[in-house]
């Protein structure tokens, strides 16, 4: 079942349609700005009932908030005739306008087919990193800055750690000296006059703690004249 945030500004007696949209899929929840914004991540959709001309520029800047925080479902329910508000709604993320043509028995399947197919993506997406993680024996621990190799877990610091980590973003692909540089001395951009040496310096004690042998390394391929590349 999904939960589904119904944001009412203002008195009305719009109340009763919308609760409506409930079904054995769809548990809704009424509630206001504030708590939407302060709890978005309990919801698994959210519904902006649209009362009065003056709500425009809050429902504005609740679609802007919502998708900045959490980026979640957001359908508008709006009366509007003037089509120019809801280009504007639709502009900004809103995912869909539910007018007062709209069937809300309807629009509850519009909803639940569209957060199925958002659960089936992110499920096949969790099973491709879950499948890659499996098929490598080398796997990072970001909690405590350390890596398994093999089954075994190996400490690193934490200027290893977060080399190992960038490399690992651009798994398979050649890496400069400098792009590295930049993403783990991220303070002192610009200011070193020895990058190349210091990434090279903090690859080779990586070899040290991970390969079988640094003279043929596995996991860390030196591009001549270029970098470094991660192979898993």
């Amino acid at each position: 079942m999904y939960n589904i945030g119904v944001v009412l500004l203002g008195e009305t007696d719009q109340e009763t349609s919308i609760v409506s949209l409930k079904n054995e899929q769809l548990q809704i929840c009424l509630t206001d700005k504030d708590e939407v914004i302060e709890r978005t991540e309990k919801y698994d959709g959210i519904v902006i009932a649209e009362q009065r001309t003056q709500n425009i520029g809050i429902i504005c800047e609740l679609i802007i908030m919502l998708k900045r925080k959490h980026n979640t479902f957001v359908w508008v329910v709006s009366e509007r005739k003037h089509k120019m508000n809801r280009i504007a709604y639709l502009q900004l993320g809103a995912d869909g306008i539910i007018n007062e043509d709209c069937d809300l028995e309807e629009c509850g399947f519009m909803m639940i087919n569209a957060l199925d197919r958002y659960k089936d993506i992110g499920t096949e997406e969790e099973n491709q990193i879950h499948k890659s993680v499996e098929l490598s024996d080398l796997q990072l621990r970001p909690c405590n800055f350390s890596v398994v190799v093999k089954g075994k877990e190996i400490n690193l610091t934490r200027l290893e750690y977060k080399t190992i980590e960038f490399l690992h973003t651009k798994q398979g692909t050649a890496v400069t000296y400098e792009e590295i540089y930049k993403n783990v001395w991220i303070n002192e951009v610009n200011k070193a006059n020895d990058k190349q040496y210091r990434v090279s310096n903090l690859v080779f004690h990586i070899r040290q703690k991970i390969e079988e042998d640094t003279t043929r390394p596995k996991y860390i391929k030196t591009i001549r004249s270029k970098g470094y590349k991660l192979m898993l």
